[in-house]
């Protein structure tokens, strides 16, 4: 029911010869059968009390000797048939020709030569083989046939056994020996070419199913094809990862998500009125959207579910967006920069001036002038960031050890004791693909938040970097955990949209959130803050799915903190 069970395991698009194999050994058998029913209706002639007097019978023992050296050797070539392996099928064609060639001659000639009929026994024989026979081989099985009988003619009238030789009828039973073989040679001619044609095309239809089901399981959208009463019977190996299962048998989507289950049965309920649904995330799984598409073949109806992770459009919506805000932006914070450089002049300008250096309250003034110029400087540098963001460069890396770098990193930078910044990663050996300047840029700014908001002394502050992949849906995950006092339940819905400060830290500049989390989507994954129980903020990066290529080398982290940094947070 499942194709990824089966596209990964794709034996080579190419024809098989078998079931042509098996035909060509399955009518040799049918002649072997009748063989024995001929050789049996003769025995059945012979014991009746019509008998073969009719057709010149005169010598019942001898006829009888030939009947039964026909019949142990049909018996033999019939077990011989049966046993494909001990003997190549074409010399079993060849040895079935020479045995009948020599057992009707002599059954003929014991039954009183071609006069009594029995020559006749010679025509479906050559008829069947002809038909096993490859090209002008027929024909030489015909001759061979007709020199036979012709030979036990003349040797019948040189000895005036039974009397002369009938030439004649043994002249007409060749020329429709001839006729028998050309026809079964047209016709095995057509045969071959009709199945020959049949098996190409069945070829190309086995293939094609093979390629769309590799096709279909190449996806990296997961696909599920469902009947009228939801019962799965093709899911492909992508909609597995997206759910975070094993593939296994499952009589409904229920099993799958019970949310997909009710999104379906609603579909079927409307199925003009819904689009598209969203599925919340979870350990398992990633944040993902279902589409339904109905289907129609041969009266039966069923719909097909699409599942795409939601952080690639996200990404792909941000590009777009970002390349028409960019624009914009960049040219604001430019015409802002050159006056607001001017004021910050004049301001440093203003303080070396003798007449303010004894007045208290002027160098207060100008203190908050080069503040505040600062501040505009730092927002400007944030938006030019933000929109003249270099392209990011994926690879998978190995998240355990590109952890303890930064940890070490952060903490030296910090002064922070090796205890307040833990790393917990299972499994240990667990790769993520992002691009390794952003991911520090992130990392940087949650865990400097970390210690910006700890509303605790310095030496009490832990942070802990927790994550993983898990094994079924090799999904990603990276919690940054502090022990402060988390977001008030006001701000929660607010810390991620830009020019947004926490009331008690209104010096940054409502940036540093809203950074990381489209550096997170720009990368194909996703940044959100949980509630923990226990108190303290807990910030989740969902890593994208990795890719099918190879690992490549990442650049080394920046050894300068400052040039990955951005400023405040919840700012």
């Amino acid at each position: 029911m499942e194709t990824g069970q089966r596209t990964g395991l794709l034996s080579p698009l190419q024809p098989t010869h078998r079931h042509t194999a098996g035909m060509q050994w399955r009518s040799l058998r049918l002649f072997c059968v009748y063989r024995l029913l001929a050789i049996t209706l003769l025995f059945v002639l012979h014991f009746t009390d019509t008998g073969l007097e009719r057709v010149g019978l005169q010598d019942s023992e001898r006829f009888l000797w030939a009947l039964n050296a026909y019949l142990l050797a049909g018996g033999g070539l019939m077990l011989l048939s049966a046993l494909p392996r001990w003997v190549p099928f074409n010399w079993q064609v060849y040895l079935h020709a020479g045995a009948d060639i020599v057992m009707i001659t002599w059954v003929t000639q014991a039954g009183g030569g071609v006069e009594s009929g029995l020559g006749t026994l010679a025509i479906p024989a050559v008829a069947g083989l002809s038909l096993l026979l490859q090209g002008r081989t027929a024909l030489l099985l015909a001759a061979l046939t007709f020199l036979a009988l012709l030979l036990s003619e003349l040797v019948r009238a040189l000895v005036h056994e039974f009397g002369d030789g009938a030439f004649t009828q043994t002249g007409l039973l060749g020329a429709g020996l001839l006729a028998t073989a050309l026809l079964a040679l047209t016709l095995a001619k057509r045969a071959r070419e009709s199945e020959a044609l049949a098996k190409r095309h069945s070829t190309d239809l086995a293939n094609m199913t093979r390629l769309n089901a590799h096709i279909i399981d190449s996806m990296q959208a997961g696909v599920i094809a469902v009947n009228q009463q939801g019962y799965p019977f093709l899911i492909n190996a992508a909609a597995w990862n997206l759910l975070g299962l094993h593939p296994r048998p499952v009589e409904s989507l229920k099993p799958l998500s019970a949310d997909l289950h009710r999104a379906f049965h609603a579909w079927k309920t409307a199925p003009d009125g819904l689009g598209s649904v969203q599925l919340d995330g979870n350990d398992q799984s990633p944040e993902l959207r279902v589409r339904f598409s109905p289907w129609t073949m041969e009266g039966a109806t069923g719909a097909l579910i699409f599942l795409d992770d939601t952080a690639e459009m996200r990404r792909q919506m941000q590009a777009a967006k970002l390349a028409s805000v960019g624009r914009l932006t960049a040219s604001i914070a430019h015409e802002i920069r050159n006056p607001l450089g001017a004021i910050s002049h004049a301001a440093q300008l203003l303080a070396e001036s003798p007449a303010l250096s004894h007045n208290p309250a002027d160098q207060r003034l100008l203190k908050i002038i080069r503040e505040q110029s600062q501040r505009m400087n730092t927002v400007i540098q944030d938006v030019l960031c933000m929109s003249r963001r270099t392209p990011h460069q994926h690879g998978l890396m190995p998240l355990s050890p590109w952890l303890e770098q930064f940890a070490q990193e952060f903490k030296t930078h910090h002064g922070l004791a090796a205890p307040q910044l833990k790393i917990q990663v299972k499994p240990a050996d667990s790769q993520v693909m992002f691009d390794p300047q952003q991911l520090h840029q992130i990392l940087w700014n949650l865990c400097q938040n970390a210690l910006a908001h700890a509303a605790r002394p310095k030496p009490d502050i832990l942070i802990e970097l927790v994550g993983g992949t898990h094994p079924i849906s090799q999904h990603s995950v990276l919690d940054v955990i502090d022990n402060g006092c988390g977001v008030a339940l006001g701000w929660r819905q607010q810390i991620f949209e830009p020019f947004v400060s926490h009331a008690q830290h209104s010096s940054g500049t409502g940036l540093g959130l809203y950074i990381a989390r489209e550096l997170c989507e720009s990368n194909g994954g996703r940044l959100e803050y949980l509630v923990r129980p226990e108190g303290g903020a807990c910030f989740r990066i969902h890593f994208p799915l990795p890719h099918s290529a190879p690992p490549r080398p990442l650049p080394a982290l920046n050894p300068d903190p400052a040039a990955a940094r951005t400023h405040g947070a919840w700012e």
